[in-house]
């Protein structure tokens, strides 16, 4: 069964409104997680929040700052 598309875009909304408030996401951030997501696969904001995408936030995060430079 298909995920309906009202579906996901209700959950990227309260995914992108839930890192904003919880883990201050930037709006670069933001635009970059969004980008990550939906470059693989965009049901998969209706994946689970704390189990599956805060750590793949997380991870994304951590690489932004491992490839600053000094």
């Amino acid at each position: 069964m298909a995920i309906s598309k009202e579906m996901v875009s209700e959950s990227k909304y309260n995914v992108i409104k839930s890192l904003e408030y919880y883990l201050n996401a930037t709006g670069n951030e933001i635009h970059q997680f969004i980008k990550r997501i939906e470059d693989e696969n965009p049901e998969n904001w209706t994946c689970g929040f704390a189990d599956e995408l805060v750590p793949d936030f997380k991870k994304m995060r951590q690489e932004n700052k491992d490839n600053e430079p000094f």
